[in-house]
């Protein structure tokens, strides 16, 4: 039998072009040189006699072959990553792994409790949550990084399969002592000499919201931006100005001096959906999950 020369790093390459969809940003990731890099992945595909990943100046992805290697190559990374703790049970070694992409909103106000009741019949499964833009979670599970995701942005992907679950609106963010916190709902041309406080461009709300309000002949002019919708919050809260954000995120409990305001004129909203790949098959476990956030879905993320 022919020996296979390769080493963790190699493999590590390989997860990191996955998630990031790029030579640079991976090569940067790993603290190494993209020719670097580059060795590394033509190492697994000589190893393997197949390419895994189709390469253009503009483009990286994963070819067929390169995603069933990826799924070996995140099993024996994390095999080790358990010996190497010293694991002792090796049960548990094998029992597993599911990964969820999500926008942040789910991962704060919907998965924790919902997780309590997963580890009562997954104890020896372990969770990984990517909660990203809507931008990262896509390329999450489009990379096989994520077994699944829940995201707004995917349904326009051939590859991709997006199976709406909740609508929800954008609502303005106040302090309760706001002067517009009492009204049962705003306009957005009431916003416009308001302290806004917005997401970056980088942002998949921030877009989805830019190309809502395209129309308007006068809109809030932008006081702080952040990279985040829970940074956005947080200067709401210390009295900073106001917020458009997912009806989600804002949550009472989270945030007891903060208002949620309806918006109007235009109304805009967004709808959230599970996205998996194209034919791809869930473990058992993952699968409990997606059904789970599925029927909670049913009762609208309460």
């Amino acid at each position: 039998m022919k020996r296979i020369d390769l080493e963790i790093g190699d493999l590590h390459a390989l997860m990191a072009v996955a998630e990031k969809l790029s030579f640079r940003a991976a090569a940067e990731e790993m603290f190494i040189s993209q020719p670097a890099l580059s060795r590394r992945i033509e190492k697994l595909e000589g190893a393997a006699g197949v390419r895994l990943l189709d390469r253009t100046s503009r483009r990286v992805a994963l070819t067929d072959a390169g995603r069933v290697f990826l799924s070996h190559a995140r099993a024996i990374a994390e095999e080790l990553e358990a010996a190497l703790h010293g694991a002792s049970d090796s049960a548990q070694q094998r029992a597993g792994l599911v990964t969820i992409a999500c926008v942040p909103s789910v991962a704060h106000h919907v998965l924790p409790n919902l997780l309590k009741s997963f580890s009562e019949q997954y104890p020896k499964v372990r969770v990984k949550v990517i909660d990203e833009s809507g931008e990262s979670v896509l390329k999450s599970v489009v990379s096989a990084v994520a077994d699944f995701g829940v995201n707004f942005t995917g349904a326009q992907e051939a590859d991709i399969d997006f199976r709406a679950a909740h609508t929800e609106r954008y609502v303005l963010a106040a302090r309760r002592d706001h002067r517009l916190a009492k009204q049962k709902s705003v306009t957005w041309k009431e916003l416009v000499d308001e302290r806004f406080i917005s997401v970056s461009a980088r942002s998949s709300n921030r877009l989805l919201l830019d190309n809502a309000l395209a129309k308007l002949s006068k809109r809030p002019l932008i006081s702080y931006e952040v990279d985040h919708v829970t940074g956005a919050l947080g200067m709401v809260a210390a009295g900073l100005g106001v917020a458009v954000v997912p009806a989600l995120a804002l949550s009472a409990e989270h945030y007891p001096s903060l208002v949620s305001i309806p918006l109007s004129q235009p109304v805009v909203s967004r709808t959230l959906g599970f996205i998996t790949r194209k034919g791809s098959v869930l473990s058992p476990p993952a699968q409990a999950l997606l059904d789970m956030l599925q029927r909670e879905a049913k009762q609208g993320f309460a």
